[in-house]
Order: C-alpha cells, then structure tokens, then sequence
C-alpha cells in the first residue's frame, strides 16, 4: 500500500511540476500570432526570393532575411564566426549525374541556457526550395514547402527571447537551426551532423524538425482541422514521446496523428526531411508535418493557400514541447537498443569490391568505414556514401531507400593432377565468387564482384613466381 501511495505521490509532483512549467510558457506563447506568421512569409515565400534555389541569389536573399531578423530581436548567432552562418560547398548532382558545385550555407542562432547551456535542444527547417522553372522563368514560392516551418522557427525565437527578458530563459540552450541543401538530399543537416557539428552530437538532447506545417492534407479521412502529424517521436525515445503527448494535452488539445509513423510507410516521410541526420546518430526526434496536397512542389504553394490559424496552433504546439523539454531536470532518457553489429572488421572488409549487373545500368563500390559497410555509386566520391544498416550475417539494409542487400559467397574447388617420374602430384585451386542481392520493392536483381584488373607490375610479379609440379 505504501509503495502504491508513493507511485500516486511523485505522478501528481511530477504533473504539478510539468504544469507549472506550461503555465509560465503561456504568456510567451501568445507572442506567436496569425499576423506575424503571415508578415514572415508574406516576404519569405515572395517572387523576390526567387524560389530559395540552393546557391542560387534567392537563397542568398533567404538567409539574410532570417539572420537579420534574429539580430533584430536580439538572438545571438549561433556560429564559432558569429555571422549567423555556417558556410559548406556541396556538390549537387543532377539525374545525369553531372556535378554543379555551389556555395551555400546553415542559418544558426543560439539561445543560451540559464543552467544546463551545454545540453542542446536544436529546432530544425530547411530555407531553401526548387527555385525557378528554366523554360517557363516561373517561381515556386514554397510557401509550405518550407516558408510554414521556417517563419515557425521565428516566432518559436521571439517567444523564447521575451521569456529571457523577464528571466524565465530556458535551462538548456535551444538551437535554431535553417538548414540549406534539403531539397537536393538533405544536404545542409548531413553536413552540420556528420561535417561540422557546431554544438556536440552527444551533448544535443533532441533535434524537433518542422516541414511543411501550414496546410491540411486532402487524404485525411478525419475532418478536424486541429490536427498535426508527428513521426519518429516513439522510435527512439518512450520518453520523448510521453512527454509530446502530455504537453499536448495539457497546452492546445491538438490531434496527434500518428498516420505516418512507421518506418515502413510506403510514402518513407520518416526518411525524407532533416531529422532523419540526426536520428541516425542516435539523438531523438519528432518530425512535425502536415502532409502533402496538390500543390507540393508546384508554382501553386504560395502564401494565399497557407492556413494561418492553424500554423499559429502548430507552432505554439512545438514552442511548448521545446520549452517542456529544455526546462524539465532530467534530459531525455533514449531507448536502450539491443546491439547490431552482426559483423567483425575483418567480415565487412571481406565485401569490399565493386559489385556490377546485367540487369541494372549502375555499378556499386563497397567499403569499410568505421566499422561499417558503406555504399556509394561509381562516379561519386566516398563522401557521399550511404552506411549500412546491419540487419542479420551477410544481409545489410538502406532504410532510406528502402533496400535491402544478401551476400553470397560461391566457392568451387578444383584438381590439377601432375604426372612425372616421382609420382603423380595434385594441386586444389578454388574459385571464389561473390555475389549481391539487392532487394527493392519486391524485386531482386543480382550482382556480381567484378575482379580488380592487376597492374603491369602485379602481372610482371605474378609471371615470375615459380611454378609448381
């Protein structure tokens, strides 16, 4: 009985606790408003940016406008230069695979925390867009795709900065972070995770993604408007998701719509938008998202079809799940996951090769690195490759693109008799093939390791080793 009443106890301190901490969000909250959302994007979703092409001028318009207006409410930048910018070169490839080298950037702004600032909560939303239709001279605005999720990050910034001025700034820093590159393979997020990651990786508690949150999708059989798709906020933290639900519940009583949460969904969203850098590195996520409609990635996503009362309610829904976390004394607690290295050093050296097929007009290199299979295209740089995921011995998967591989290994062995006055003597050679199945959606092409063509010297040495009777 003591036990049970001791359970009841610290569940009504914890809730009192949790309240107490919306509470004072509240007034924050209600800086976040209709018309200063529809300013942002009247602006930033305007023919003047020119489509936010990555690397092009418009894009360039793009990060000003975001890093000037930070300096205006006073958010430090959040870059070791203090320009609000974190500069990259990447190459873009186009369906030729023809490389376009472009210089371009991440917007980062910082508010530091009062007490934990060395734990990071970052929010994430990609500036950029497609740009502009070459044979027509037509903009696509993006003004869903991702003007919503950026003018969020603005006012998610502005609400958390009035917080600071009446010394109620959060515990743990927030991290507003613009990534580049989305629209070309999630560009700008791969490069703060895996080239330079300004604030730790270990240290960052969450990373909460907003893409596309200003319309509602057509498909969704329920017909509430108050609703938000979230994705990940499960997979890797119980936690996490436990602590989305409460401060939904007890904020805006929004409808959480788990519709594309599986991993497996056959639309992937879980794969296809910036979280998904930094989830691969262990760190927990929640993709917020509203769905696609007709106007995805067409001249038609402008300001005039975004539903501003609803990116209000949206907004003030992540502001409050940031503030919750960043403000709570314990960061989030990740899921404990069984281990998944199937495989030695030594076995995934053993599939490295270049593997080719009939069947397919693309070939495929495979390398260890850093304990891992990595894969990358013939004609792309080892950079680019994508890590395996290690599912079982020999088989690997590419969740991202929904592929799995199967390595075989045929050997045949073969005699050689020698006859001569000492007797007959007997060689044993075998042949080693190694072979790839590559397994997606629903079918399976093979491919084969193509052997490496010595070099003049490999063949002179190989000439002159001695031959045995």
């Amino acid at each position: 009985m003591k036990k049970i009443l001791s359970i009841i106890i610290i569940s009504i301190i914890t809730i009192n606790f949790n309240f107490s901490q919306l509470s004072k969000a509240e007034k924050f909250a209600k800086t976040i408003t209709e018309k200063d959302l529809k300013k942002h994007l009247t602006i930033y979703a305007s023919d003047e940016f020119e489509g936010r092409d990555t690397g092009e001028e418009g894009q360039k318009k793009a990060v000003n406008y975001i890093r000037d207006y930070y300096k205006s409410i006073k958010v430090e930048a959040g870059d070791p230069d203090g320009d609000y910018f974190q500069p990259m070169s990447l190459t873009l490839r186009s369906r030729r695979g023809k490389g376009k080298a472009v210089d371009t950037e991440n917007v980062i702004a910082i508010i530091k925390g009062s007490e934990k600032p060395e734990e990071y909560v970052v929010i994430t939303a990609h500036l950029d867009h497609v740009g502009i239709q070459k044979d027509t001279g037509e903009i696509f605005n993006g003004a869903d795709d991702d003007g919503s999720g950026t003018v969020a990050l603005l006012e998610i910034a502005e609400a958390f900065k009035k917080a600071v001025k009446k010394g109620q700034g959060p515990k743990r820093s927030i991290v507003f972070l613009h990534v580049t590159g989305e629209e070309k393979g999630l560009l700008g997020s791969k490069y703060y995770t895996d080239n330079d990651p300004i604030y730790p990786l270990e240290n960052t508690v969450v990373n909460l993604n907003v893409d596309m949150i200003g319309r509602i999708d057509p498909t969704r059989e329920a017909k509430n408007r108050d609703y938000i798709y979230l994705i990940g906020s499960d997979h890797d933290s119980q936690d996490l998701h436990d602590i989305s639900e409460q401060t939904n519940k007890e904020t805006l009583n929004m409808t959480l719509d788990y519709r594309f949460n599986d991993k497996d969904d056959p639309n992937r969203f879980y794969y296809r938008s910036d979280h998904y850098n930094f989830a691969k590195n262990g760190i927990p996520i929640i993709f917020y998202f509203t769905g696609t409609h007709e106007d995805y990635h067409k001249i038609t996503d402008t300001v005039d079809k975004i539903e501003f009362d609803l990116l209000e309610m949206r907004t003030k829904l992540i502001f409050y799940t940031a503030w919750n976390i960043a403000n709570r004394d314990e960061r989030i607690v990740v899921d404990s996951k069984p281990d998944s290295n199937a495989h030695s050093v030594e076995e995934i050296k053993s599939f490295e090769g270049v593997y080719g097929s009939n069947a397919f007009p693309m070939q495929f290199k495979l390398f260890e690195k850093e304990g891992k299979l990595g894969m990358v295209w013939i004609g792309r740089s080892d950079d680019e490759a994508q890590i395996l995921k290690e599912l079982e011995k020999n088989k690997f998967s590419m969740p991202a693109a929904g592929l799995e591989l199967n390595f075989l290994t045929d050997e045949t062995n073969y005699e050689t008799k020698t006859v001569s006055d000492k007797g007959v003597s007997i060689k044993v050679d075998k042949t080693i093939i190694k072979k790839m199945i590559f397994k997606m959606g629903g079918n399976e092409i093979l491919f084969t390791m193509i052997p490496p063509t010595p070099s003049t010297e490999e063949e002179e040495e190989e000439e002159e080793e001695p031959k045995i009777n």
